[in-house]
């Protein structure tokens, strides 16, 4: 008489045999991501190093830039938005055997940049000094990407469980296709990744003109906020609260701090004021700026003091000539708001007392304090009268872009 099967033990069979093949592909995941750190969030002794110059910063920038920040060991962080991401190489030979990396985040606001610099100071107990970049409007803009940038997956989130996104960075499917990007990029190796070891972004960026690119995103750009701010123009009081926490805790933990203004093509700069703007030289942020910083080192007192540097005006390098159509490229302007590294050299040159020999390198930029930011109002007012009066060309060129989009769009008041 043959037996009759049970069923409870085939199907705890069956049960078993799915879990051991869950945790199998969750092993192999494991070991797949761990070898690569395809994120630099999930180092392992067997950790292949080859990869580091292939891994996909772009592809989750926010967890990529923190894994960096607590990967290696750092003497300097550069931190703000695209513009200190594509302007500021830490890899400079005038850096010394400082080691430096760039955490420049794309679109972020000074509320991503504070936790920012937040994190790499907790992850880097022996950080020297923080450059941080603070784009001019962010303070007056309520405007956050961070929800749809991917700010709330990486470390540098304090909401839900950080042992759960620990664990997704090693055994997520997101990783894997991350991990898979960077093997398939390092047997490609003819095609440079866009971001360096170090975080910057020296690749794979517009290849458009610039005379095409103020035409047709920079200046409509200008002009939608114009709009906005014919609206409303006043302080963001989450931004302005970011700020602070930002600065009180680098202060607080002795952190040589240095914030600067980045600067935006005079093409670009030219737009708010022939369209009225109610501040068309920005000088309420550039006040809540300084002020800010003057309490905090205030509050402070025993602290390297933070500097503001500012170089957003009119200065010639800030007013390199537009080329013709089909001319050559911009020697320091991938467009009207991105300065190239050549323009970031000389900003670090002089934040850091580097030896400048060209005269208008030299004099670029100046530091602002509260006793002395009515007087850059006047400077920066005087230097687009001039920007008026000697590059007329230019100044056609803004005004034909100008009557072209009122006269065609129809866009609502609004920011893409």
């Amino acid at each position: 008489m043959s037996k009759t099967p049970n069923p409870i033990r085939r199907h705890r069979r069956h049960a078993l045999g799915l879990v051991g093949t869950f945790a199998g592909v969750l092993l192999v995941f494991s070991a797949f991501n761990t070898w690569i750190n395809p994120l630099w969030v999930t180092p392992a002794p067997w950790t292949d190093p080859s990869f580091a110059e292939h891994r996909q910063v772009y592809s989750q920038i926010r967890t990529a830039k923190a894994g960096l920040a607590r990967s290696l060991e750092w003497d300097v962080a550069l931190l703000g938005s695209s513009r200190v991401a594509i302007g500021l190489d830490p890899d400079l030979p005038q850096w010394g055997d400082l080691h430096v990396v760039n955490l420049g985040l794309s679109g972020a606001s000074i509320t991503e940049n504070s936790v920012m610099g937040e994190y790499a100071i907790e992850q880097q107990p022996g950080l020297k000094k923080i450059i941080l970049g603070l784009d001019l409007t962010d303070l007056t803009s309520e405007t956050d990407f961070a929800r749809g940038a991917g700010f709330f997956d990486s470390p540098l989130s304090d909401r839900g469980s950080s042992f759960e996104r620990e664990l997704r960075y090693v055994v997520g499917f997101s990783s894997a296709e991350a991990s898979y990007k960077t093997l398939k990029a390092k047997h490609n190796s003819t095609v440079p990744p866009p971001y360096t070891t170090k975080g910057h972004w020296a690749h794979h960026r517009s290849s458009k003109p610039v005379r095409e690119i103020l035409e047709k995103d920079s200046i409509p750009f200008a002009l939608r906020y114009v709009r906005l701010r014919k609206i409303e123009l006043e302080l963001a009081p989450k931004k302005v609260k970011a700020f602070r926490k930002g600065l009180e805790t680098y202060l607080r933990n002795g952190v040589e701090t240095v914030v600067f203004i980045p600067p935006n093509h005079g093409a670009y700069l030219c737009v708010m004021p022939m369209e009225d703007d109610p501040d068309p030289f920005f000088m309420k942020d550039r006040r809540a700026i300084v002020d800010i910083v003057a309490e905090a080192n205030a509050k402070f007192p025993n602290s390297p003091p933070v500097t503001v540097w500012d170089f957003n005006d009119f200065h010639p390098l800030n007013t390199e000539p537009i080329p013709e159509p089909g001319g050559k490229a911009m020697k320091y302007w991938v467009d009207g708001t991105h300065a190239l590294e050549s323009l970031g050299e000389v900003m670090l040159a002089r934040i850091n007392g580097w030896p400048l020999e060209d005269p208008d390198q030299a004099n670029y930029g100046t530091i602002v304090t509260p006793e002395t930011i009515d007087a850059r109002e006047d400077e920066i007012r005087a230097g687009y009268e001039r920007y008026r009066r000697e590059q007329p060309e230019d100044i056609r060129f803004v005004k034909s872009v100008i009557r072209h989009y009122q006269a065609t769009s129809d866009d609502p008041a609004g920011v893409e």
